[in-house]
């Protein structure tokens, strides 16, 4: 985690506006993220001094040069005269590579170290002309060809890792709309990538002449931004302290900002302030600020004993509760078989080779089930996005022992399990003291059934005392198996791809029939390890085991479907007929959506007409029309969400008929704050339902 300090984070409004940035490695932050020790992270950060403390930057005169590993005088000669050395005599790339050479020799003879590079107001300070001449020569005549650009256009380029792409649709779309602020903030961003931080800080300058009030980006402040390129265009020029004052402003501004927070946590480490890197680094690796009091406690005190207990906060790697992000609505149920306990050495005997064989059978069981667990690559299923979503929601699952839900099941199933065991060496010492002791007191001669009669008692005492050790594990551990799956099953059911989805559940089959097969089944197999009659010619009666089917996990709570998809669309122009007119759908485990709406009633833009019809998987359907209003928030507020109401008639439908009709009104209302679309502050929904009678009964009082 803490390597991402060594990569400075700029922002662009396509970070916001579209989802395809997520798809790349340029970013990876998430509220699931798990948190180390802060001592070890400490240590961690301050090794990473060397490597990360380094600008990066183009010579502006040699654009072709790639960024230095920090502007280092002498790397820069070696470089230039490398690349001198490849030019011909006549070569017109001569004349600069030589200016600039000579530059940096005189730099050199005069004691410098760094070169220096001004900026803003200092003497010799770059012209924004100057700079939008730079990246044009830097992305070439192909690039120079490119015609307009999207917000998803550029965040498709960063995603694919290619700044230079993204460089050039943003020169085009400074080309269409040349006094627009905000393009110049995102191209300002890119260029700091492209290692021109030089450059960035000029065209940031221009930025702010143009002057008016930038757009929210998914309700982040536009100044945030800004100000966040900014202190990552003085990072890349190595200017630590002067890259603090506008990351701590973007902060102010917008403080779930946490690509702004990463770069002030590199600027504090490259000032030295390495206690002040590692807490702003801790909170910069989640989207959204918290507490870290408020995470869960994911180190157990002593390894390796499952349950014992947790280590000290501040000794320990933490994470957030798993309810924080994901929806666990849709967990399945898994109930473990009880298992037939001999009540006597007779019993065991007959039992132990059908525990024996249950053990084989689980083990082929498993196998069977890590197949297909592991059938599934995921390299070619998921694309990058989908990969991370897969690791965030599987780090969960593979840590579920640690959330509230499942914790104290968890630790007292291995208490009794380790009860057990603790048990057991006792009560079979005393059981062979019992058994010495009784051979000793037979008469001489004395015949087999008086041996047997021995070992039966001996054997019965020992059983008798194992046994309640035995099923108050098997109880503790169906409790836990249950409590786990329910947890786990619910967060696999918000993996989007129904593959993968399917091949986790598996593993997650697995894991609950391994604690049936494995210390349930062998708990059995220790009860009933008892030696054979003496009295060779008398028969053990047969006893069945009569063991109940284990449950699987083979149903899909999507059915086979993407876990959710949505699509809305409206018709935008007040030229066109049915203006304002708009459609959505959206498909879940649960149902499919569709709502036909309008939002021009009484000449209004928040007042509307609706028609919703709905559909579940189990074959009933919901037609619900009326009025609705909706109010959000505004633009420019470093928040999102707002307030809805719905008010009209329903009708019910199952596969016999008209089931119920009536009035519904329904009341919903979020708000989120932060730069992603998935950190929400509150988020409610009230529904009620009246049946024809009451219905009219309510529109009688109004």
């Amino acid at each position: 985690m803490t390597r991402r300090l060594t990569r400075p984070l700029a922002l662009t409004a396509t970070f916001f506006a579209s989802s395809a940035l997520a798809a790349g490695s340029w970013v990876s932050l998430s509220d699931q993220t798990i948190l180390g020790p802060e001592a070890a992270m400490r240590a961690q950060v301050a090794k990473l001094s060397g490597e990360a403390c380094k600008p990066a930057v183009r010579d502006f005169k040699t654009p072709g040069l790639a960024p230095t590993s920090g502007l280092n005088i002498d790397e820069v000669i070696r470089s230039l005269e490398k690349m001198l050395a490849t030019l011909a005599p006549g070569d017109p790339a001569r004349a600069g590579l030589e200016h600039s050479l000579k530059m940096a020799r005189e730099q050199k003879e005069k004691g410098t170290k760094v070169l220096p590079l001004p900026v803003r107001r200092e003497k010799g300070a770059m012209t924004f002309e100057t700079a939008l001449k730079t990246a044009e020569a830097l992305v070439g005549t192909p690039g120079r060809q490119a015609t307009g650009s999207t917000s998803s256009d550029v965040a498709a380029a960063l995603a694919a890792k290619s700044p230079k792409a993204a460089l050039a649709l943003l020169l085009a779309g400074h080309r269409a709309k040349p006094k627009d602020p905000m393009t110049l903030v995102n191209l300002a961003g890119v260029l700091t990538l492209s290692g021109l931080p030089r450059e960035a800080i000029a065209v940031l300058d221009r930025a702010a002449e143009l002057g008016g009030t930038l757009p929210a980006p998914g309700g982040v402040p536009g100044q945030a931004v800004a100000l966040t390129n900014r202190g990552h265009a003085f990072l890349g020029l190595g200017r630590w302290s002067e890259a603090q004052a506008p990351l701590k402003q973007a902060l102010a501004l917008a403080p779930d900002l946490a690509e702004a927070r990463m770069n002030l946590s590199k600027a504090l480490l490259c000032s030295g302030d390495v206690a002040g890197a590692t807490r702003e680094l801790r909170v910069a690796l989640r989207r959204t600020v918290a507490p870290e009091n408020s995470d869960l406690i994911v180190t157990e005190d002593t390894p390796n004993t499952h349950g014992d207990d947790l280590k000290p906060r501040e000794q320990a790697s933490t994470r957030r509760a798993a309810r924080t992000l994901f929806d666990l609505s849709r967990g399945a149920t898994f109930d473990l078989p009880q298992l037939k306990l001999p009540r006597d050495r007779r019993e065991a005997i007959s039992m132990h080779g059908q525990y024996e064989a249950l053990e084989r059978k689980g083990e082929g069981i498993l196998n069977g089930l890590h197949a297909r667990a592991t059938a599934v690559n995921l390299s070619q299923v998921l694309d990058p996005g989908e990969r991370r979503w897969f690791e965030l929601v599987n780090g969960v699952i593979t840590t579920s022992v640690f959330e509230p839900e499942v914790w104290p099941s968890y630790q007292s199933a291995y208490a009794a399990h380790y009860a057990l065991h603790k048990a057991f060496r006792p009560l079979s010492d005393e059981r062979n003291k019992t058994i010495e002791a009784g051979m000793k007191a037979l008469p001489s001669p004395h015949t087999c059934a008086d041996v047997d009669r021995v070992y039966d008692d001996a054997y019965q005492t020992y059983m008798d005392a194992l046994r309640p050790y035995v099923k108050a594990q098997e109880q503790a551990m169906a409790r836990f198996v249950s409590a786990r799956v329910k947890f786990e099953t619910a967060l696999a059911a918000n993996l989007p791809d129904p593959k993968v989805r399917a091949a986790k559940r598996a593993a997650i089959e697995a894991s609950a029939k391994s604690s049936f097969y494995g210390p349930v089944v062998y708990a059995a197999v220790l009860l009933s390890d008892v030696p054979g009659l003496f009295c060779s010619g008398q028969k053990v009666q047969e006893v069945p085991l009569e063991l109940a089917e284990l449950p699987t996990l083979d149903a899909d709570p999507c059915g086979g479907l993407l876990s959710t998809m949505k699509m809305k669309s409206k018709v935008p122009s007040a030229a066109l007929k049915a203006s304002g007119l708009g459609l959505s759908w959206s498909l879940s485990c649960k149902k499919i959506d569709i709502e036909l709406s309008t939002s021009s009633l009484l000449g209004t833009d928040w007042l509307g007409g609706f028609a919703q019809a709905s559909l579940d998987w189990n074959g009933n359907a919901t037609i619900f029309t009326g009025v609705k209003a909706e109010f959000k928030l505004p633009k420019g507020v470093p928040a999102t969400g707002g307030l809805g109401a719905k008010e009209g008639l329903y009708i019910k439908f199952s596969r016999d008929g008209v089931q119920d009709a009536g009035m519904r009104v329904e009341l919903k209302g979020s708000l989120g704050a932060g730069p992603d679309a998935s950190t929400g502050l509150w988020e409610g929904k009230i529904e009620q339902e009246f049946g024809i009678a009451a219905a009219v009964a309510y529109w009688r009082e109004r």
